[in-house]
């Protein structure tokens, strides 16, 4: 279990980098809540289309995972890492963050994310 959760995490991750937004019913949980700093809850997938589409800031970039801890009582993985891109001004964007996540029927059900700096 805790192979397969690390694979949907970091394949998640490649995903957003690439702007892959049709792979993201892969990863998540048709009924996401995903939390982070400067946004309203988003709540299922429909929700989280439109945040990764339309409303989140970044224009391209790359995340580089540092930690990936996967619990073995619980199917939960915490991440450490950095992202390194551009927001859609043009801006260059560094920051570091820590995800946590929750699944289900091996699926992100719940995501949180914490930003070392404002939001992102």
């Amino acid at each position: 279990m805790r192979d397969k959760l690390e694979h949907v995490v970091l394949c998640m991750f490649n995903s957003i980098d690439a702007s892959d937004w049709s792979a993201l019913d892969t990863y998540f949980h048709p009924r996401i809540e995903y939390r982070r700093p400067g946004y309203d809850a988003i709540q299922g997938l429909d929700q989280l289309h439109v945040f990764y589409e339309r409303t989140r800031i970044v224009k391209s970039g790359r995340h580089t995972i540092n930690t990936l801890l996967c619990d073995p009582e619980s199917p939960s993985v915490c991440v450490t890492g950095a992202f390194h891109g551009v927001d859609k001004g043009g801006r260059d964007l560094d920051v570091g963050f820590c995800d946590v996540y929750l699944f289900q029927d091996e699926k992100i059900i719940r995501r949180e994310t914490f930003f070392s700096v404002p939001a992102v």
